[in-house]
């Protein structure tokens, strides 16, 4: 049930970013700190009440969790910025290059050995996405497309060498300390990264101008729902049953951009978001993720 909620709150998540980010003067520096503000708030009380409290103060300061929440944060502002020309669709697709690009990296590093002709995979899913997003979108959206996949890409490598796969055996009071202290982490860098682009009175300011209240406390709400229910489902006993679930976010939030969004979508559409889930979960389990 977990995977499920946590499934339909990060495709829900995926629409409320396009209909924001894809307005043509949002700052998404802004934005990005206003969306991290309200899901710290949001899960302060449970912290406060849960065995958390006690200990979650020492996972805030460990460096392995500060890195991989400054990669989380530049993985956001991937998306942000993509958000702005792409179809939820189209960045589902662009997104499965990831799954190939990870393991690149790590036979580049020497920690796998498959044969060079597995990532003609590659090249494969980004015909995909051109082929999805158009000529025209692609033009315009390719420095942003380049900067998330390399985000992506690099929040996996480090998260391979940093062995967090380990933490997963942690019991889920812990586990949910690691993410509140990525949460306050994103917060942290979005309050810094805004005051060294723009002024000290968007902080304090709400931008009515590129939010909606019922937006940001919409957007609040499924933050910290996928946040919750993410930990919950990564700690379950079917995680086999679990990962293909997950891995239907893409799908979901295709469907809700049609249906909220009135965002374009064909048969052609689900052919190629399930072509590239098809290849990207050959990858996955052909690689099985683990050392070589």
């Amino acid at each position: 049930m977990a995977s499920v909620i946590s499934s339909f709150s990060r495709a829900g998540l995926n629409v409320v970013d396009r209909k924001q980010f894809r307005q043509e003067r949002v700052c998404p520096l802004v934005i990005a700190y206003w969306n991290n503000l309200l899901p710290v708030l949001l899960l302060c009380p449970l912290i406060a009440v849960s065995p958390v409290l006690g200990g979650w103060f020492s996972d805030l300061l460990s460096f392995e969790i500060f890195l991989l929440s400054l990669l989380i944060q530049f993985v956001a502002y991937g998306f942000s910025f993509a958000f702005k020309k792409l179809r939820v669709i189209d960045i589902a697709i662009l997104t499965k290059s990831a799954d190939i690009t990870v393991p690149l990296m790590l036979v580049i590093a020497g920690v796998y050995s498959v044969t060079l002709s597995f990532f003609l995979l590659l090249p494969l899913i980004l015909l995909i996405f051109i082929l999805s997003s158009g000529i025209e979108n692609l033009k315009k959206s390719y420095q942003s497309s380049i900067f998330l996949v390399s985000m992506l890409t690099a929040q996996g490598v480090y998260a391979y060498f940093a062995e967090f796969n380990a933490a997963f055996d942690r019991e889920f009071w812990s586990l949910l300390s690691i993410a509140f202290s990525v949460l306050v982490w994103r917060l942290i860098f979005s309050i810094l990264f805004l005051l060294g682009e723009q002024r000290i009175s968007n902080v304090v300011i709400f931008p009515r101008q590129y939010l909606s209240f019922m937006g940001f406390y919409l957007r609040g709400f499924l933050a910290a729902v996928t946040q919750v229910s993410f930990v919950f489902a990564i700690t379950s006993n079917n995680l086999w049953i679990v990962w293909p679930i997950l891995n239907a976010t893409g799908i979901l939030g295709a469907i809700f951009a049609y249906l909220f969004l009135r965002e374009r979508l064909g048969l052609i559409d689900f052919f190629f978001i399930l072509l590239a889930s098809l290849i990207t979960g050959i990858a996955v389990i052909f690689l099985n993720y683990q050392r070589y």
